[in-house]
């Protein structure tokens, strides 16, 4: 379970979440952000995506890939509301097996227990869902 040494801060609600920093090839740092708009979550990444996915991308998401979340333990960083039902957050986890922490994506969801995926791992699935296909 992934929570066990975490902080159990209570996360600021934001109308835009950072869901991941990385390093391009060239050394620039690229960011992706979701915010939610018009019932939509908008994926937007510096590197020139953007698109539109509606909740229930977010959930196969991170229902694919989330563990659960210890109980007791709360997401440390921003969180998004989405629609009143659903809160996607972040978590700043250092596991003993990690030389240092690492970010973690929080799904909450009504009636089910919260999810935690590596934010590398849930963002790159949502930013390749939201980039419009060029075909």
């Amino acid at each position: 379970m992934i929570g066990e040494r975490a902080s159990r801060t209570i996360a600021a609600v934001s109308e835009r979440l950072l869901l991941d920093e990385r390093i391009q090839g060239d050394g620039r740092l690229a960011r992706t952000y979701a915010s939610f708009v018009d019932g939509k979550v908008v994926i937007d990444d510096d590197v020139g995506g953007h698109g539109e996915l509606p909740i229930a991308a977010v959930d196969r998401v991170m229902v694919r890939y989330g563990l659960p979340l210890e109980a007791g333990v709360t997401p440390n960083g921003d969180a998004l509301a989405l629609d009143g039902d659903h809160r996607l957050s972040r978590l700043r986890f250092h596991a003993q097996v990690d030389a240092e922490a690492r970010d973690y994506l929080v799904w909450e969801r009504p009636q089910a227990e919260p999810l935690a995926v590596l934010a590398t791992h849930a963002t790159a699935a949502l930013r390749y869902l939201a980039t419009p296909s060029k075909n």
